[in-house]
């Protein structure tokens, strides 16, 4: 499996915001792809209409160049224990007392800041590696983020009625072969994206998001995820996400 990299987190002009308190704590969000980055990019400037106080600074964590592409979950949890200061570049473990001088974010504090991994459960062969990702994730306190089958289940319970769709149909979906799921929609295209893109008016997968079609229903979103699992081990084989958990936390 190739090395993944991450960018230094990029600073953030907080100059802006009223107040004067100094940070309480920083979530550092590594995700997939430019579909979740742009999600946190709008939740991280919009921190003061979603209650997130001052005090909590969202840190959007990027690929580095030419390595978009590259997505695994146990990519970006072995990327992010190298940010931290965890690991080396060739995966071993460097002595605690040499974490500090090797973690590559400014002003990381391991005792209240949160590192956060958002993953899909419907990423490919990922059952084999579930036990090594909890395993690293609870030795280092990272925060799994789990969407099952994937983060467009997120983005649709930002509309109303969520439990409109048959939840089989929600947690298999399906292909649109042959058109026999919504005759209008690409074949292409797997039930959730479509019913996000009706919904939002137009939606791609993989692609920036417009995050201004959701921003105001994020509480829905919220409340709407309670309805299913949003405990991160049981995402692993039942329907739901625990990105509402996530937005919670954020607003404490």
């Amino acid at each position: 499996m190739k090395r993944l990299n991450l960018r230094t987190a990029k600073k953030y002009d907080y100059a802006d915001e009223e107040g004067t308190i100094l940070p309480r704590i920083h979530f550092y969000c590594i995700s997939e792809g430019a579909t979740e980055e742009t999600y946190f990019f709008g939740i991280r400037n919009n921190k003061a209409g979603l209650g997130i106080k001052n005090d909590v600074r969202i840190e959007v964590v990027k690929k580095q160049e030419g390595q978009e592409t590259l997505s695994h979950p146990l990519q970006l949890v072995k990327a992010a224990l190298v940010c931290m200061g965890r690991i080396n570049e060739s995966g071993e473990e460097i002595p605690e007392k040499e974490w500090g001088e090797n973690c590559k974010w400014d002003d990381f504090d391991p005792e209240i800041d949160q590192v956060c991994v958002i993953f899909d459960r419907d990423y490919k062969d990922l059952q084999k590696n579930m036990d090594e990702i909890f395993r690293l994730c609870d030795e280092y306190r990272i925060k799994v983020v789990i969407s099952n089958p994937n983060f467009e289940l997120w983005l649709l319970m930002h509309f109303p009625n969520i439990e409109q769709y048959p939840r089989g149909d929600l947690l298999a979906n399906k292909k649109n072969v042959g058109g026999k799921l919504f005759k209008e929609a690409s074949v292409k295209k797997k039930y959730l994206e479509i019913l996000v893109s009706k919904n939002a008016g137009g939606y791609s997968k993989g692609s920036k998001l417009e995050f201004e079609k959701f921003l105001p229903f994020i509480d829905l979103a919220i409340e709407q995820a309670k309805k299913y699992c949003e405990d991160a081990r049981k995402l692993i084989d039942e329907l739901g996400t625990s990105m509402g958990i996530l937005l919670r936390e954020m607003r404490l």
